[in-house]
């Protein structure tokens, strides 16, 4: 009887690191993902102040035109890019943060199974 108390425990034990794990990993991640957001979020302030320099220098309004269409694909393929970059760096997160627990749903899913 004593045995089964203490294989409980220990499972529970593990099943709490597990748990902790998890959230470690998971706040670490968001860290990430913050620090590359914000990042971004420079480069892109920094980026509309050179255009408003590049439009002050426009001296026609077809120089502005090719200026905002060349700004334009340049953002979209800016934007495209750290999408792609947030949303694996997010995939990866999550990954990471379930594989813990994944593990622990394994083990408890082996042992039920054992016993019955």
């Amino acid at each position: 009887m004593l045995k089964n108390y203490e294989s409980v425990l220990q499972f529970n034990k593990d099943s709490l690191d597990a748990v902790v794990q998890s959230g470690t990993k998971l706040a670490n991640g968001f860290e990430q993902i913050a620090k590359e957001a914000f990042s971004f979020a420079g480069r892109s302030f920094e980026s509309a102040v050179e255009a408003g320099q590049q439009f002050a220098a426009c001296k026609t309004p077809a120089d502005v035109l090719q200026l905002q269409t060349k700004l334009a694909k340049e953002n979209w393929e800016t934007m495209v890019a750290e999408t792609t970059k947030l949303s694996d760096l997010s995939a990866s997160v999550v990954k990471s943060a379930v594989e813990p627990l994944s593990s622990r749903y394994k083990t408890a899913y082996e042992a039920a199974t054992k016993a019955a």
